[in-house]
């Protein structure tokens, strides 16, 4: 009698897992506008969450932030821009004083020696030299000191013959003249002016001449 061949169990066909309540929750996607993406096209358990909008609190937090930003970089920028103006405005004006020591030593140096000059002459008139030498000594100390005084700029206002001018002239006295070619014209000079460019020192002190009606004249 043939045995019956006992049937060889299958292998059961695995079953898909069950998730756990963790893989089984929904996935939530943030969109910001929600009309772009279809409920439909999006896998199973993914659904949209909609943005709300930021409020005008944070809006407004964001821009004076931004504000803040801008107004440090132009602060330091500011700051830097001062201390370069410092240093330029410093250097300036060590270069001025540079410039003014440099002109007192010329001036002083172009006046020494008439002064040194005077000196000897006040010690030979007291040693007794004669009253030409010591003329001799003071006019070339005069001189000395012209020359040192033109180096700097001074020169003699125009005197006799020059057209009287208030600016440079101080007029002593008028003179009576019947000559219209002296009408107005410095006739003597008892003190000479001086100026340096236009900046008058000191006035000439003159005579003026003034023109008079001839007698028997209408």
């Amino acid at each position: 009698m043939a045995k019956k061949k006992t049937p060889k169990p299958t292998a059961a066909k695995p079953s898909p897992e069950t998730p756990n309540a963790e893989e089984a929750a929904p996935v939530e996607v943030e969109v910001a506008t929600v009309e772009l993406v279809e409920e439909a096209d999006l896998p199973a358990g993914i659904s949209l969450v909609e943005l709300e909008p930021a409020s005008p609190l944070a809006q407004a937090e964001g821009i004076i932030e931004e504000l803040q930003g801008r107004l440090r970089t132009v602060s330091a920028a500011y700051q830097r821009q001062q201390e370069e103006v410092g240093q330029a405005k410093a250097r300036v004006e060590r270069q001025a004083a540079m410039r003014e020591e440099l002109r007192r030593g010329e001036v002083v140096g172009d006046l020494f020696e008439p002064l040194q000059n005077l000196r000897r002459s006040v010690e030979a008139v007291e040693k007794g030299a004669t009253p030409e030498d010591t003329v001799e000594g003071l006019q070339m100390v005069i001189d000395q000191f012209n020359t040192a005084f033109e180096k700097l700029g001074l020169e003699e206002v125009p005197g006799k013959g020059a057209t009287f001018d208030p600016n440079l002239h101080e007029a002593l006295s008028l003179v009576p003249i019947t000559d219209a070619a002296l009408d107005g014209v410095v006739l003597e000079v008892f003190s000479p002016g001086y100026r340096i460019g236009s900046r008058l020192i000191q006035p000439a002190r003159v005579l003026v001449g003034q023109l008079q009606e001839s007698v028997g004249e209408a």
